[in-house]
């Protein structure tokens, strides 16, 4: 599977049914265009080389088109929205200093020992804690947060990429392991979430991660306190 959580289709522009020769003649036409040679973005055409190498491995993609259908399921039955590749198994703790869990968990929890969110990012009950894509603010390569990498270690600035229900991208100057945990603060939002990617691009690590739990500034432009 590809290292980012990007759509390789939609990347390719094509459609889910398009044959291998339809896939590999958009991915020659991007890719020249956005190749770091001709000029463009070395970030994107490494997207476009990862798009490509999954959907033209017939194994791959059949595990992919798999996965893909699932999350369409999920989201069509909203008791059943879990991720479907959870990378750790839940458990009644904080998933980033490992105490346990209060009995109750509204939007606003937070671990009294770390501060840390303690809300699914993901309801398991999407009636009794509704999330949806609104909810979610939205960010722009301007934009920075700070990274803790333990729940004691001093923050590092990050700069974000993009934000999702689910996932949250970032450059780095710091290289994560694959299922570290993080805890990602800006002032409109607080995450914590668990690598499933990090690739050095140029002098910066870009690092993908799964979200684990987080709190959202209200619509109303509320900031989200580290100390609340």
């Amino acid at each position: 599977m590809p290292t980012n959580r990007r759509n390789p289709y939609r990347l390719l522009h094509v459609q889910p049914d398009a044959p291998t020769e339809v896939i590999r003649a958009a991915y020659r036409a991007l890719i020249a265009v956005h190749h770091p040679d001709a000029g463009g973005d070395a970030y994107h055409a490494m997207l476009l080389s990862d798009a490509y190498a999954l959907l033209s491995d017939p194994a791959k993609r059949a595990a992919f088109d798999t996965r893909r259908a699932s999350r369409a399921t999920a989201r069509q039955h909203p008791s059943s929205l879990v991720p479907v590749e959870l990378v750790a198994p839940p458990a009644r703790v904080c998933p980033m200093c490992r105490l346990g869990l209060p009995v109750r968990i509204g939007r606003d929890t937070r671990c009294t020992r770390c501060r840390a969110p303690l809300a699914p990012a993901l309801a398991a009950d999407a009636r009794a804690m509704p999330l949806d894509r609104r909810s979610v603010p939205r960010v722009s390569k301007a934009d920075w947060a700070i990274m803790h990498g333990d729940w004691q270690a001093e923050a590092v600035d990050v700069r974000l990429r993009d934000l999702s229900l689910d996932g949250i991208s970032m450059y780095s100057g710091l290289e994560l392991p694959r299922q570290h945990v993080v805890r990602v603060i800006s002032t409109s939002f607080d995450v914590v979430a668990i690598v499933v990617a990090c690739r050095r691009v140029d002098r910066v690590f870009t690092v993908h991660a799964q979200l684990l739990t987080a709190l959202f500034a209200k619509s109303t432009g509320g900031v989200v306190s580290t100390m609340a």
